[in-house]
């Protein structure tokens, strides 16, 4: 059990590993690059944070974010219309949300067929949250409520895929066991949603150890229903590596490590897999330093990613490309880069992108780019 805060003992983890996370204003501006004309009504904004853009199925960009009010911390998406310009910009959430603005902590948002969409978030009371949009986010129903308790939990790090069925599927990290104000002990608990009906499973319920408090999970359903879900978990030695869990609705794996135990760690580095490629990809600072870990045997050592990269400072962790899959956007110093796996191995297919850059899609011979940055919505294209 943690002494302190997840959260405060993460940002101390990251501050000695890289001291240079925090840009000065003239670093933020010789990453800045020209705005995206369809992106500008939103680069003039301030207390913009979380932006994520996605392709959707008709070929249109939606964009979400979410921005400081007045008041509180509101959600938003834009969807691009055929003129190429955004729509008004629509409020999804009815309550405030965390006001947590890390990158990690961003809302989970799905893409479906047929021009579905579902957003989750954690709300400002740590529950969690879900809107389902239909017309490729031209409209949004009301907000779910997909916790069924009313503990105060420091509920967190939503991730969320939509299956065939137009059903929707959500993990998050959920500490409704600790003692109140902690991140841990933790759980991870999944809930479906069909019809408007909540179902809600502790996917974790059956290990003493806990889950990582404050690294990002993440859910993907393949074509015939199955899912892979990989998260940070810790066993009994105070390790806090990468576990696994496969199955379809209702016949879920006990959660099953993807390499040998490799760090030891009693805080929360806030440094999320994703499941890319049929293998685990993660960063680690098992050794001191930020890497990218790749694995597809727990049996076996995972195999480090850039290693002829000495100067390269992982910043985000690994994020999929919208619009092309199989590539895996890396965000890191001085530049973020672009990677696939390629005749047997990891290679960089895009390489000195903005060092800003989070999150990114593929569209019509473009990359397009964007990242925030103390506030501010960061754009950029290039052809590919």
């Amino acid at each position: 059990m943690l002494k302190y805060n997840g959260f405060l003992a993460s940002l101390i983890l990251m501050l000695v590993l890289s001291a240079s996370l925090v840009a000065s204003a003239d670093d933020v501006m010789q990453g800045h690059t020209e705005a995206v004309a369809p992106f500008e009504f939103l680069t003039s904004e301030k207390g913009v944070y979380q932006s994520q853009v996605f392709v959707q199925s008709d070929g249109s960009l939606l964009l979400v974010w979410v921005q400081k009010g007045p008041y509180d911390l509101d959600l938003f998406v834009a969807r691009q219309k055929p003129d190429n310009a955004f729509s008004h910009p629509q409020r999804i959430n009815q309550r405030g949300l965390n006001h947590y603005t890390g990158d990690e902590a961003r809302p989970a948002v799905a893409v479906g067929p047929d021009g579905a969409v579902a957003i989750v978030w954690t709300a400002v009371n740590n529950d969690i949250m879900l809107a389902v949009g239909s017309g490729f986010g031209d409209a949004f129903t009301a907000p779910v409520k997909l916790n069924q308790d009313n503990a105060e939990a420091a509920r967190t790090m939503p991730s969320v895929a939509i299956s065939a069925d137009g059903s929707t599927h959500t993990v998050w990290l959920d500490p409704r066991a600790a003692p109140k104000g902690r991140e841990e002990p933790s759980d991870l608990y999944y809930a479906s949603v069909k019809n408007g009906i909540v179902q809600e499973l502790n996917l974790t319920a059956n290990q003493e150890p806990t889950v990582c408090g404050c690294c990002r999970p993440f859910i993907t359903i393949d074509d015939s229903q199955r899912f892979d879900i990989v998260f940070r978990n810790a066993n009994m030695d105070g390790y806090r590596d990468i576990s696994r869990i496969s199955g379809t609705t209702g016949s879920f794996s006990e959660p099953q490590p993807t390499s040998p135990p490799i760090w030891k760690l009693n805080a929360c580095p806030s440094a999320g897999p994703i499941v890319s490629l049929g293998g685990t990809l993660w960063k680690d600072a098992s050794t001191g330093t930020w890497r990218m870990l790749w694995s597809t045997d727990p049996g076996a050592l995972p195999i480090e990613l850039f290693t002829d990269r000495t100067d390269l400072e992982l910043t985000h962790s690994p994020r999929t490309v919208s619009g092309r899959e199989t590539w895996v956007l890396v965000g890191a110093r001085p530049h973020s880069l672009i990677t696939t796996w390629k005749d047997g191995s990891w290679q960089v297919v895009r390489d000195n992108l903005p060092r800003w850059a989070s999150s990114a899609v593929v569209r019509d011979k473009q990359l397009i780019l964007i990242g925030n940055e103390k506030g501010l919505l960061y754009t950029a294209t290039q052809a590919l």
